[in-house]
C-alpha cells in the first residue's frame, strides 16, 4: 500500500509520445501521416466524432475502433488507389502513421479508495496508472481482485501482486472511457513473520497454499527452520467457544503430526509436541480413535505413567487417532461471586482464594461513598449461598453497616457461587414477596416481588414467551385482602395483549408482535402473590415429522402436511420403493409412552399394516400416520426362518407358494414335546397354525419367522424326588457314625 503514497510524475501516463501496435485509435486522437519518395507530404490528421480523418486530395477514412498496426495496413492499401507506389514492386512510395496525441479518457474509480469518483486519463493509461493517480486502495481494499467494469461487465480482474512482486504483468488491462474500476474490500488476509526475507501481511486467493505464502515472502532465510512451522488461526465466528471455558491444549506445539519412525507411541507424541506446558493435567487426557465403522470410541491415558513408558499407558498410534491433554484450567470450572441490587458496579466478579465478604462489597462500589450510601439500606444485606451438593440455597442476613465499618461479617470467608444482595433504603419490609407465572413461557416458576413490578418484568424474567403463547388475554389471579359477602379468596383479571379487533390468527410472533405484546403488559401492575398464567393458543401445531428408511427414493424425515396424512401419501412424497425394496415385508414402528410407578418410558411397537394394500389405496390397510412413527423398506430377504422346538433351527431358502409344512420338515420337523407352531408374516401379524393329517397350513411370505413352542413341564415332572434325598441323607449319616466310632477308638 505505500507505494501509492507518492505518485512519480515520470510514472503517470503522457498525452504525448510513442504508442504500441495494440493503441485502439478514437475520436480527438491526432494522427501524423507521412509520405515520401515519388510523392511527399505530411499532414496532421484530427480524428472527429464520427472517427474519421482527411487526407487532402483523398478523401475521408475511418479510423476508430482499430488498433494502430491494423490501420497502417489498412491506410496504406487505401491510400494505394491514389498512389499506386506504395504497393508496387519495388514500391516507389513510402508512408508511416504515427500517433501524436492521445485523446483523455473518463473513467470512474469506486470501492475502498479514499476519494472515489471520476478521472480524466490518458487513453494510454491501465489499472495500475488510474490506481496511482488516487492514491491507490486503502488498506482494507484488495490488492488482487480488482475489477475492470465495461458496459455492465466485468471485462478483467487485476491482480497488482503482478505489478508489486513481479514488476510487470502479463496481460495489461488498457482502460476505455466510461470504465469502472471497483477495488473490494480486501480478501483473506495471512501475515508471515519470522525467518522469511519479506516478513508482512499478504492477501491470499483461494487455493493458494503455504508455498505460495512463503513465495510472496521471498523465501526462507538461510537460518530458517524448515522442519516446523507455527500456524495461528482465528476461529470462524460459529465456531468460536465462550472463553470462559475454551478448551486448550496443554502442550508446547499442538497440531498434527506424521506417524512414522519418530511418532510410534504417546510418548513420541508428546516429545514431538515440545513437551507439557506448566499447567497441564497429566492424571488423564483422551486418546480419540476412529473405528473401521467410522465410529468414534475414548480411552483415558495416565500421562505420567504413558511417559514412564509404561505399556498399558504409553500405547501405538493408529492414524487418525487425536489426543487431548486438558490443562488445570480446563479440568476445574471458572468459579464466580456475585452481588447485586443497590450497588454501582453490580455482577458477576471471578472467586480468588481468601476473598472476604468485605472485599465483594468493594467490588461493588458506591458502598464508601457517604453520599451514595443514603440511598442503602444499612440495616440488612443477605447472603445467599448454595449448599456444596448444590440441592439447596441458604441465605445468611448480615448487617451491612458493621461489615463496611470491619466488624460483622466483614472477613468471613467467601465461598465459589455466593452472591450478596444490597438493598435499597425506601425497602419496606424483607420478607420473601414473590409473584408465579405459569403456561407458554420459556422458564415457569416463582420470582422475586419488587416494587413497581410490571407483567412485563415478569415475562421478561420468564425468558419471554414460548411460540404458541396466546398473546390475545393474559390471566391474572389475585388475592383478595378483605373478603366480602360472597367468601371470594381469590380474582381473576384479563389483561389484554393485542387489540381485541385483531384476528389472533394473525398474531405471527414477529419482533412488532412481541413488542407491541410487552409494551400493553407494562401497563400492568403486579402484587405480591399474585399469579399469572399464559394459555397457548389451540389452533398453533408445530410442525411433526415421520422417518422413511431403507429402499425408497429419498430416504430422510417427512413433515406431516395435514393431520390426517396417510401412511401411501408419504412413501408417494419419498419417491416410492425402490426395485429393490421388498414391500410386503415394510414395518410401520411407532413410539408409545408408558409409564411404570412414576416414571415415563416411551416403547416402540409395531403397527401391523399390509402396506401393498396401503400403496393400492385400500383404506383398511392405509393407517393415519402419527408423529415420530418410523417407515422401515427393507430389501427382499429371501429366506424363511424356523425358530424353537425344531431339530435343526436357521434359515431356510423361500420357495414361493410353499407351505408352514414345508419348512418345519426342512428344518427337521417339530420334536414330540410341542405346544403350537406360530407363524409371523412378514408384515408382522402372526397365527397360530393347526397342523395336522388333514390341515391344510397357510403360504408362507418371504422373510416370514416360523417359531415352534414347546410345551411347558407339568407339575409332576417339576415335583421334588424325595426318595432321591433320603437316600442321600442315609449316606451322610452313615459318613458321620462311622468318623465317631473311629474317634472313640483312638482316644481309648
Amino acid at each position: 500500500y505505500d507505494t501509492f503514497k507518492t505518485i512519480p510524475e515520470a510514472f503517470t501516463p503522457q498525452p504525448t509520445g510513442p504508442a504500441d501496435g495494440s493503441y485502439v485509435v478514437g475520436s480527438n486522437d491526432e494522427l501524423r501521416l507521412t509520405v515520401w519518395g515519388a510523392a511527399e507530404f505530411t499532414y496532421e490528421l484530427q480524428v472527429d466524432r464520427e472517427g474519421r480523418v482527411t487526407v487532402p486530395n483523398v478523401g475521408q477514412f475511418t479510423v476508430a475502433g482499430k488498433r494502430l498496426d491494423e490501420l497502417r495496413t489498412e491506410m496504406k492499401q487505401w491510400l494505394s488507389r491514389s498512389y499506386s507506389g506504395l504497393t508496387s514492386d519495388p514500391p516507389t512510395v513510402f508512408m508511416d502513421l504515427s500517433l501524436t496525441r492521445v485523446r483523455p479518457s473518463q473513467v470512474f474509480v469506486l470501492g475502498e479508495v479514499a476519494q472515489p469518483g471520476g478521472y480524466v486519463v490518458s487513453s494510454f493509461a491501465t489499472v495500475f496508472n488510474a490506481l496511482y493517480s488516487v492514491g491507490g486502495p486503502l488498506q482494507r481494499g484488495s490488492l488482487r481482485n480488482i475489477r475492470v467494469i465495461r458496459d455492465g461487465e466485468v471485462v478483467e480482474t487485476v491482480d497488482l501482486y503482478d505489478y508489486l512482486l513481479d514488476g510487470y504483468s502479463p496481460d495489461p488491462v488498457q482502460l476505455q472511457s466510461n470504465d469502472y474500476v471497483f477495488i473490494p474490500p480486501r480478501g483473506r488476509t495471512v501475515a508471515i513473520t519470522g525467518a522469511v526475507k519479506r516478513p508482512a501481511y499478504y492477501e491470499m486467493k483461494e487455493g493458494e497454499t503455504v508455498e505460495d505464502l512463503i513465495e510472496y515472502a521471498g523465501g526462507l532465510k538461510a537460518n530458517a527452520y524448515a522442519d516446523r512451522f507455527h500456524i495461528r488461526r482465528i476461529v470462524p465466528f460459529g465456531e468460536r467457544e465462550d472463553p470462559s471455558v475454551a478448551r486448550r491444549v496443554a502442550v508446547y506445539q499442538p497440531g498434527e503430526y506424521e506417524l512414522g519412525r519418530r511418532v510410534r507411541t504417546v510418548k513420541d507424541l508428546i516429545e514431538r509436541a515440545d513437551g507439557f506446558t506448566g499447567d497441564a493435567y497429566r492424571n488423564q487426557a483422551d486418546l480419540v480413535r476412529i473405528d473401521d465403522s467410522l465410529n468414534q470410541t475414548s480411552r483415558s491415558i495416565d500421562l505420567t505413567a504413558a511417559m514412564n513408558d509404561r505399556p498399558q499407558a504409553n500405547v501405538v498410534l493408529q492414524p487418525g487417532d487425536s489426543l487431548h491433554v486438558p490443562s488445570f484450567r480446563e479440568m476445574r470450572a471458572d468459579r464466580t461471586v456475585r452481588i447485586s441490587g443497590k450497588v454501582r458496579d453490580p455482577g458477576r466478579y471471578r472467586y480468588r482464594e481468601g476473598m472476604t465478604v468485605r472485599s465483594l462489597l468493594r467490588k461493588g462500589g458506591g458502598l464508601t461513598d457517604d453520599e451514595y450510601r443514603k440511598d442503602v439500606f444499612l440495616g440488612r444485606a443477605d447472603l445467599y449461598r448454595v449448599s456444596d451438593d448444590g440441592s439447596e440455597e441458604r441465605v445468611i442476613p448480615f448487617h451491612l453497616g458493621d461489615a463496611l465499618r470491619g466488624g460483622g461479617m466483614a472477613d468471613r470467608r467467601l465461598k465459589p457461587e455466593d452472591e450478596i444482595r444490597i438493598y435499597p433504603a425506601t425497602v419496606e419490609r424483607l420478607e420473601d414477596r414473590f409473584v408465579q407465572i405459569s403456561g407458554a413461557v420459556k422458564d415457569t416458576g416463582r420470582y422475586a416481588y419488587r416494587d413497581d413490578m410490571t407483567l412485563k418484568d415478569l415475562i421478561l424474567q420468564a425468558n419471554g414467551f414460548t411460540e404458541g403463547a396466546s398473546l390475545q388475554t393474559v390471566e391474572v389471579t389475585r388475592m383478595v385482602e378483605q373478603r366480602g359477602d360472597d367468601q371470594m379468596r381469590a380474582r381473576t383479571l384479563q389483561v389484554p395483549l393485542i387489540d381485541a379487533d385483531l384476528d389472533p390468527q394473525q398474531v405471527t410472533f414477529s419482533v412488532e408482535d412481541t413488542t407491541r405484546a410487552l409494551d400493553a403488559a407494562e401497563e400492568f401492575r403486579l402484587r405480591h402473590r399474585d399469579r399469572v398464567f399464559i394459555r397457548q393458543d389451540p389452533s398453533f401445531q408445530p410442525q411433526e415429522t415421520v422417518t422413511v428408511q431403507g429402499q425408497v427414493e429419498y430416504p430422510g424425515e417427512y413433515t406431516l402436511l395435514r393431520d390426517n396424512e396417510r401412511l401411501s401419501s408419504v412413501l408417494q412424497r419419498a419417491g416410492g420403493v425402490r426395485p429393490t425394496g421388498y414391500l410386503k415385508g415394510g414395518r410401520l414402528l411407532r413410539r408409545q409412552q408408558t409409564e411404570e410407578g412414576t416414571i415415563g418410558q416411551t416403547t416402540v411397537e409395531q403397527v401391523i399394516v399390509q402396506m401393498q394394500q396401503a400403496v393400492r389405496g385400500d383404506p383398511e390397510e392405509d393407517v393415519v400416520l402419527q408423529p415420530g412413527d418410523e417407515v422401515v423398506i427393507p430389501t427382499q430377504p429371501n429366506t424363511v426362518a424356523v425358530r424353537g422346538n425344531v431339530a435343526n433351527e436357521g434359515l431356510i431358502k423361500h420357495e414361493a407358494g410353499r407351505r408352514v409344512e414345508y419348512y418345519l420338515d426342512r428344518a427337521g420337523g417339530t420334536r414330540q414335546n410341542t405346544e403350537a407352531v406360530l407363524l409371523t408374516q412378514a408384515s408382522g401379524a402372526t397365527f397360530r397354525v393347526n397342523t395336522g393329517w388333514f390341515r391344510r397350513t397357510p403360504t408362507v411370505d418371504d422373510g416370514a419367522v416360523i417359531r415352534v413352542v414347546e410345551e411347558p413341564q407339568s407339575e409332576q415332572e417339576q415335583q421334588i424326588d424325595y426318595a432321591e434325598i433320603a437316600s442321600n441323607v442315609t449316606q451322610i449319616l452313615s459318613s458321620a457314625l462311622t468318623v465317631v466310632v473311629l474317634a472313640s477308638r483312638a482316644f481309648n
